[in-house]
């Protein structure tokens, strides 16, 4: 499955999110001293009180059975965060949306790496095509803000190798600006 840092299960999350038909994507991520906490809301279409009651059984999926997954995303992201005293919340109203919302203690033993999030984030916004995504990021006070639709306007395309370099580069000096402690 390959979610071995938490930057993997954001992006299993919004992956979740673009399959669920959704045209608008928020992604928070908030971070401080010992909390990393990030949510993905989205207005696709949504799911029903009985598929949220089993949406955390390992290899329950509301995908297509002929597409090959295998429905443990959720179940390895509520099992990473409660294994540092966190949690994960998913609110979903069908043909409405959902909202996932994890929080991991970043100071225990047992929590996952961060990962590579200037990676993940860039990713996310050129790939995203047709779904406006939009990044909110804060930690400790210092926050930034991107869309796709911003990016597109400024770029044109975002899928010439030219603009890819410069989201990769923009966002990880935007990191780099929220992450780096202040003396």
């Amino acid at each position: 499955m390959g979610l071995r840092t938490i930057a993997d299960h954001i992006m299993d999350i919004v992956q979740n999110s673009l399959n669920a038909g959704a045209s608008k994507i928020i992604l928070t991520i908030e971070q401080n001293k010992n909390w990393f906490c990030f949510q993905v809301e989205d207005n696709g279409k949504g799911m029903d009180q009985e598929q949220l009651f089993r949406i955390f059984d390992p290899f329950y999926t509301t995908r297509d059975p002929r597409i090959r997954r295998v429905g443990l995303g959720l179940p390895f992201l509520k099992q990473a965060a409660e294994a540092t005293g966190g949690s994960v919340q998913i609110k979903s109203t069908k043909g409405v949306g959902t909202t996932v919302k994890a929080c991991f203690d970043t100071s225990h033993v047992d929590c996952q790496e961060i990962g590579e999030l200037s990676d993940s984030i860039s990713t996310l916004l050129i790939s995203s095509n047709d779904v406006e995504l939009i990044v909110c990021r804060s930690k400790d006070g210092r926050v930034y803000t991107v869309s796709n639709i911003e990016l597109k306007e400024l770029l044109k395309d975002l899928s010439s190798p030219f603009a890819i370099k410069l989201v990769y580069q923009a966002i990880e000096e935007l990191e780099k600006s929220i992450i780096e402690e202040v003396p």
